[in-house]
């Protein structure tokens, strides 16, 4: 079955709490991106992957057990949400300032950490030298 951009897609991903999983777990979360065949510049995939790269790496300097990784394709934004036990975690300007929004949730065992990415759109016609 072919996937239309419109449909919701999700794919969840459960890793240990070791440091060399900060890489792997980018990377899977990029190759299933790419799997999906989604309609994201070069530059959104760039910041796709450092801002994994940060809240992988949040939760592990925070957290003492294994996390969940999720990324899901809706409404033209891609979710990354990471999962893990600590109940606060730090460090997240990056994150604030790249992704098209982000947040924090409180859960049972923890907290989840997601922010969300979609293609840029040119603020302003190319620069053209003056004549």
């Amino acid at each position: 079955m072919v996937h239309t951009h419109s449909e919701p897609m999700c794919r969840r991903f459960t890793l240990s709490a070791a440091k060399e999983t900060v890489p792997t777990a980018r990377r899977l979360v990029l190759a299933t991106v790419r799997d999906w065949g989604l309609p994201l510049p070069d530059e959104t995939l760039d910041d796709l992957a450092l801002l994994s790269g940060e809240v992988i790496a949040n939760a592990l300097l925070h957290a003492s057990g294994p996390y969940t990784a999720v990324v899901s394709w809706a409404r033209a934004r891609l979710r990354v949400e990471v999962a893990d036990t600590a109940e606060s975690g730090r460090g997240l300007l990056l994150v604030a300032a790249l992704a098209a929004d982000w947040g924090s949730t409180p859960t049972a065992t923890g907290k989840t950490v997601w922010f969300e990415v979609a293609p840029r759109v040119p603020t302003s016609a190319p620069d053209r030298p003056a004549s």
